[in-house]
């Protein structure tokens, strides 16, 4: 068996692919710090826009506002034709124009027209402020004092803040969301893309043939074995780099957005030894669990094509808890998590991210663990029985019968 787990482990660590995703990871997780903060430090400057202002009182105000914005607006006679604008925006001597009704402090509706109307942030910024040059205006109208116009209408601060209430210590709500998301996703990607690649193997030798001289050299259940400790080996090399970059790049995101003349950025909490090595755990005993089932699958087939199909109900079971995240997200220590999470088809998924976001606690973790331990023997069995029947059967998918008596054989 570790014979065949070193052969495998091999053929992958040498893939130029492989080197090259792995390669890739690190890149990206850079990517992920450095960029967000660079769109948010340069924002949507530079963004030409004409207002028509029919109301005669506010366009230059709102010009004024938008230039703080580092925008360039310009107020363009209230007659302009529509069509004129158009065509401004079609020969790209505009991004848009802001069309003012002469009704716009009561009731009427401010639309801007432009090649970059698609941008939530853009009309965002538009609408800050446009809501500030109206208010202003209605207190004019009013005769409301500026001063206490301003108290009323202040800015409201607010910051979401994470924490279990075990330190005194918090995070950002949003970052932690994302981190653990970033987690239970690169989980799901990585359990699904090795785990197919142990199917596409076993159907690869079974196709050519080359699974009858393996099963007279050697038990079928060691040759399963071999398989899909050597693909884990080289998942979990991957996955252990990608997780230590990710921790660099968290603890040293200020000086790596300081290299790239940016500053702030990403608010992603740092990532935590426990939190890495409760990722890891998950990961190499959740991939077992569902390599053994690819690998099942990829005995029952006698070609690649039949393998995408019978492969689906394998796939749908994680995508379930993939779905499922936002349920985790929104109650990290509510029933529907703590359930979940110990239910071994989505634990290796759901669970890291619970964890990171500090809704389980050790013994939590501890115990499902143990039911995953627990089934992921079970799967194994279950599967091995499958696979010593069906690597050597050829010809058409076995029927739902045939499965069962190979599994009380």
């Amino acid at each position: 068996m570790f014979v065949i787990a070193r052969r495998e482990l091999r053929e992958r660590v040498r893939s130029k692919w492989f080197v090259a995703m792995t390669l890739l990871g690190p890149i990206f997780m850079i990517a992920v710090i450095v960029i967000p903060a660079l769109i948010a430090s340069r924002g949507a400057s530079g963004n030409k826009v004409q207002i028509v202002d029919h109301t005669q009182v506010l366009g230059e105000p709102l010009a004024a506002e938008l230039k703080t914005l580092a925008w360039v607006p310009e107020v363009v006679p209230a007659d302009t034709p529509e069509a004129e604008l158009r065509r401004r925006i079609r020969t790209e001597e505009i991004n848009g124009f802001i069309e003012i009704p002469a009704d716009a402090l009561e009731s009427g509706t401010v639309v801007y027209r432009g090649d970059n109307a698609s941008s939530q942030l853009v009309s965002a910024q538009i609408y800050v402020k446009l809501q500030k040059v109206i208010q202003r205006a209605r207190g004019d109208q009013l005769k409301i004092d500026p001063t206490a116009l301003g108290k009323v209408l202040g800015d409201v601060g607010f910051s979401a803040r994470h924490t279990t209430g075990e330190s005194d210590e918090d995070s950002s709500g949003m970052g932690a969301f994302a981190l653990a998301y970033a987690l239970a996703l690169i989980l799901y990607m990585v359990i699904t893309v090795y785990g197919v690649a142990v199917m596409r193997s076993v159907v690869v030798e079974k196709t050519s043939r080359v699974m009858e001289l393996l099963v007279a050299a050697v038990k079928p259940s060691a040759l399963m074995g071999g398989k899909i400790l050597g693909v884990a080996a080289a998942g979990l090399i991957q996955i252990s780099v990608w997780l230590a970059m990710g921790a660099i790049t968290l603890a040293y995101r200020e000086q790596i957005l300081g290299a790239f003349g940016v500053s702030g950025g990403s608010s992603l909490p740092p990532l935590a030894f426990t939190e890495i090595a409760v990722v890891l755990v998950y990961f190499i005993i959740g991939f077992i669990f569902y390599a053994a089932m690819y690998a099942a699958v990829g005995a029952m087939v006698s070609s690649d094509e039949e393998s995408q199909q019978v492969q689906l109900p394998v796939t749908m079971i994680l995508v379930i808890g993939v779905v499922c995240l936002q349920v985790i997200s929104n109650d990290p220590r509510g029933t529907a998590s703590s359930v979940m999470t110990q239910i071994p088809f989505w634990s290796p998924i759901v669970m890291p991210m619970r964890y990171a976001l500090g809704g389980a606690s050790g013994l939590e973790v501890l115990i499902s663990l143990g039911i995953l331990v627990v089934s992921t023997v079970l799967i194994i069995r279950l599967a091995a029985k499958i696979y010593r029947v069906g690597v050597l059967m050829y010809g058409k998918r076995p029927s739902l019968g045939e499965l069962v008596r190979w599994l009380r054989y």
